[in-house]
């Protein structure tokens, strides 16, 4: 079976045969990659849940409990080391300073007292929010 033909040329697509090679091309196929590796990952949760763990731990009535700490920690630890990885691609958006700055957190062992352990939530909320605030930025 033949598929059925195009009556729209794509924006990337010339009508000889030949493919847009310029930056705004670059850029929609860049932030659609970007996309598909935060969204499509079976670790990380879609991003609303990333942005209501984010509210959890810094938002303005957030009563963080250790048991809730335990739990928030692991997830915002995924989506922090996925965009860490993002971070390390060409023309991510995330400036290296801003990773450098949170990099300790990717070995720091995890407090076991409640004070250390929501200031150590509290930082890996802050560089999860910088990261993510960079890579989509760089989307729009």
């Amino acid at each position: 079976m033949l598929a059925p033909e195009l009556t729209t040329v794509p924006p990337s697509h010339r009508s000889d045969g030949e493919y847009h090679n310029d930056d705004e091309v670059k850029g929609r196929l860049l932030a659609k990659l970007r996309e598909r590796f935060l969204l499509e990952s079976p670790e990380i949760p879609v991003v609303d849940e990333v942005f209501e763990d984010l509210e959890s731990v810094l938002g303005e009535h957030s009563g963080l409990t250790m048991a809730r700490i335990h739990e928030l920690t692991p997830r915002l630890h995924a989506v922090f080391r996925r965009i860490a990885h993002i971070a390390t691609l060409p023309n991510s958006g995330v400036h290296p300073a801003t990773l450098s700055e949170h990099r300790s957190l990717m070995v720091e062992r995890f407090p076991c007292e409640y004070v250390p352990a929501l200031a150590h939530i509290r930082r890996l909320a802050m560089a999860v929010s910088d990261l993510l605030d960079e890579v989509l930025e760089e989307m729009l």
